[in-house]
């Protein structure tokens, strides 16, 4: 039983967040679900955002986090969940090209058993299974889970994201990551189609828009200014227009839905935006059939949630009939539980768990090499202590066959004795 160190990253395209947590890696810790407790194991002790620009490297920036956490422990393993597509335990920013982000060169230079690098809504996804449903969710749709069944996450922020969840065998869980959001938004009605055409000219695509476009942060700036500058310009409230005209790109979605009160076209804006949500959860709900639950998760759910209940005045059942329009195959929707995530950190929930997982992993291949390495001795000395019961009053073939296996025993006795020695070493040094 020992004190570990490990680490979670949240790697952006502007920010690093680095965490470093210790856990007593007791054989109580090693064989617990971690997705069946209250709260995840692990005392964090040193926490620390970086400036991706002031750093050549993530390497570099690890090395500092470590130095400055004053820790004399290596951490044994690390999750690292990165804004970008992941291959291989390796991945690229897609606004960083020149930070090659590769875990099993990083865990080479630190040092560190294992490390796994995920792409950041996967790690979001594996933050589902650390959630207190009844504290921080808000039920959409009450059915029973099927524990056997998919889950599915989709989560509306700076962009759209989605991902799926599927049993293991072996009583947990394995996250796969999608590119979801950017599948083609498909127009429900007259305006949608006008506002298609808009968009593809905006964007210069002949022949398609993603639902992203729409159902994120940019979408909400996307819609509005489509209502503002071919459907509704009679309906402009000037100054929120204004605000909205100088705002940076990443800003505009937010005027937008601070201003929904007091701005008929910020209001039709939401209700679009809701619309458009709800039908592409229902398209991960055909998808995935996510009969372990339906997550909605992501900045803009829990900040707009009265317009997913629909208890915002004028957005009654915008967002669960959108997702329930599914024709005749909207009946297999019905039986899908459906939830609204109120919290925000899952991403880091779910590099949490994951660099948990993987300790786990190493201390259950220590203990199985450990256990294997005494058997081999007791099995020896077995057989050790059966030779030597022989009498030496035998004939002389039987003085050599006892012989012979006598020196055999010692053999693998002196082998599972060492055994046992190289992996105590092993497991003592493994950080140094």
């Amino acid at each position: 039983m020992s004190v570990e160190v490990f680490l979670s990253a949240d790697i952006g395209g502007t920010n690093t967040r680095l965490r470093l947590y210790e856990v007593l890696a007791s054989e109580e810790f090693v064989s617990l679900q971690l997705d069946s407790v209250e709260s995840l194991p692990g005392k964090l002790i040193f926490d620390k955002k970086y400036s991706n620009d002031d750093y050549a490297s993530l390497l570099e920036v690890i090395q500092l986090f470590l130095k400055e956490s004053k820790t004399t422990a290596k951490p044994t393993t690390a999750c690292l969940a990165v804004a970008g597509p992941v291959a291989n335990n390796q991945a690229k920013l897609t606004n960083r090209s020149s930070w090659a982000i590769d875990g099993q060169e990083l865990g080479k230079e630190l040092g560190m058993e294992r490390i796994r690098v995920i792409n950041d809504f996967v790690a979001m996804g594996y933050g589902l299974l650390t959630l207190n449903e009844e504290k921080e969710c808000v039920v959409l749709q009450s059915a029973p889970k099927q524990r056997d069944a998919p889950i599915a996450c989709i989560g509306a922020g700076t962009g759209l994201g989605e991902c799926f969840i599927t049993p293991n065998g072996t009583g947990g869980y394995e996250c796969y990551g999608s590119e979801g959001g950017h599948a083609e938004f498909a127009p429900r009605n007259d305006l949608e189609i006008r506002m298609l055409q808009y968009l593809s000219h905006k964007f210069a695509t002949k022949h398609r828009i993603s639902i992203e476009r729409l159902v994120s942060g940019n979408g909400l700036a996307n819609i509005y200014e489509f209502l503002s500058t071919e459907e509704r310009p009679q309906d402009i409230t000037p100054a929120v227009h204004s605000q909205f005209l100088a705002a940076p790109m990443s800003d505009k979605g937010r005027i937008v839905a601070v201003n929904a009160d007091n701005c008929p076209l910020c209001a039709h804006t939401m209700r679009i935006f809701t619309a458009a949500y709800g039908a592409e959860a229902g398209v991960a709900g055909l998808k995935w059939l996510p009969y372990g639950g339906l997550y909605l998760t992501g900045g803009l759910t829990p900040k707009n949630i009265e317009y997913i209940t629909g208890t915002k005045p004028g957005t009654e059942n915008l967002f669960l009939g959108a997702l329930l329009d599914k024709g005749r195959v909207s009946p297999n929707l019905l039986n899908i539980p459906i939830y609204a995530v109120m919290v925000e950190n899952l991403g880091e929930r779910g590099a949490q768990y994951t660099a948990l997982k993987l300790l786990q992993d190493v201390h259950h291949r220590l203990l199985k090499a450990k256990k294997a390495a005494a058997a081999a001795a007791q099995a020896a000395q077995n057989s050790a202590n059966t030779a030597n019961t022989c009498t030496t009053n035998s004939n002389q073939c039987e003085k050599v066959n006892v012989c012979g296996s006598n020196q055999n025993t010692m053999w693998a006795f002196v082998a599972a004795v060492a055994a046992i020695s190289l992996g105590g070493y092993a497991y003592a040094n493994r950080n140094k």
